[in-house]
């Protein structure tokens, strides 16, 4: 427990680093470097890594994808994303022997889909100060809040199993605990902003949404502890002692963030 309370506050720590350089390029490498570490850890877990070639020309996308230049390339994009599923089938036409076209599928949706997500911070950036500070800790506290009052609701709560063979310690009352501990932190979180920055709260779109998050933020645990499940892993790194790697922290965010993104296009939270 003290290895993971030490692991977590050096994580804040360099949240707050990176927050207060939100504006600098220096957002964009630790968006590069969490994209590039986490599709590296799934590529790892199910077995693809061990091909050095391809998943080195896997990361080199994966940095891309994840940059503000590639989101400003407009319909340009499109074709890098086609070209590089091209790339990826002519790489298992010259390798079919030993490399499954099911790895390929995985390689091109960990590649995309994972960058795509962390590149939703740099989206927020787009908001400015405060708003964009606001929806960038929204998003991490809809998924980690989620996660640690669900632990405490099921711990003390717990009876009924969730999903057993994928997630053998989650409870249905650790899950519905999730939901409102979630919902009760976040609007308090929300009121310090709105007193701090004067801000105006849109409650009726943010008190809609936080529940919806946090079960998205469930959805996108257990999808990852599925993986895990299917291919032996514990964790997906060793990064964060006592956390795992960078997809152990970040699962459910990856699904969270995206969603509050586009949710704040058409019913924002600051009016």
């Amino acid at each position: 427990m003290k290895t993971r309370i030490i692991s977590a506050l050096a994580g804040l720590v360099l949240l707050g680093v990176v927050l207060c350089l939100f504006e600098t390029a220096v957002l964009d490498v630790a968006v590069a470097a969490l994209s590039v570490m986490a599709v590296y850890e799934m590529l790892n877990a199910v077995g693809i890594s061990k091909d050095k070639t391809f998943t080195g020309f896997c990361l080199l996308f994966a940095a891309f994808f994840s940059t503000t230049f590639y989101s400003n390339m407009g319909s340009i994009a499109g074709f890098v994303e086609f070209s590089f599923g091209i790339l990826v089938l002519i790489f298992v036409m010259n390798n079919h022997k030993e490399f499954k076209v099911t790895d390929a599928a995985f390689a091109f949706f960990f590649t995309f889909f994972i960058p795509k997500a962390f590149s939703t911070i740099l989206l927020f950036r787009n908001y400015g100060e405060p708003d964009s500070y606001f929806l960038v800790l929204m998003s991490l506290a809809v998924a980690w809040l989620n996660d640690t009052c669900a632990y405490f609701s099921g711990y003390f709560f717990g009876k009924r199993k969730l999903c057993p063979e994928i997630s053998p310690k989650k409870t249905v009352e650790g899950a519905i605990g999730g939901v409102f501990g979630d919902l009760i932190v976040c609007c308090i979180l929300a009121l310090v902003f709105g007193k701090v920055t004067g801000g105006a709260i849109n409650w009726v779109s943010f008190v809609i949404f936080v529940p919806i998050g946090a079960i998205i933020a469930i959805f996108g645990d257990l999808c990852a502890s599925a993986i895990k499940r299917q291919y032996g892993v514990k964790d997906y790194g060793k990064i964060m002692p006592g956390h795992g790697g960078i997809m152990d922290r970040f699962d459910s965010w990856i699904f969270v963030a995206p969603m509050l993104y586009l949710w704040n296009i058409y019913y924002p939270f600051i009016v």
